[in-house]
């Protein structure tokens, strides 16, 4: 049985989902030493196995030296969590790019 917090997200990730909308995995999980991803795993999975596709990858970079740092390692994680793609977008179309 899923607990309140659980379904919550379930309910949230849907209503993403539904809505044609995606999530942001932003990449300053590793200069902060955190020890998960932004979003964190779980949430990222549980997107996936609610029917999520629409993923960004975003560097968070308030410092010119910070600018596509840690792309290549958050690629392989949502590889490894069974994502195929994620995506850019131009002029609000989704163009999805292999990981």
């Amino acid at each position: 049985m899923k607990n309140t917090k659980s379904c919550l997200q379930d309910k949230i990730l849907k209503t993403v989902i539904a809505d044609g909308k995606g999530i942001e995995v932003n990449t300053s999980s590793y200069r902060y030493g955190l020890s998960d991803l932004t979003p964190s795993r779980d949430i990222l999975k549980l997107y996936w196995e609610l029917g999520g596709q629409i993923l960004t990858i975003g560097s968070d970079s308030h410092k010119p030296e910070h600018l596509g740092t840690f792309i290549n390692e958050t690629k392989q994680e949502l590889k490894a969590l069974g994502f195929k793609k994620f995506c850019t977008f131009d002029k609000m179309q989704s163009i999805f790019h292999q990981l």
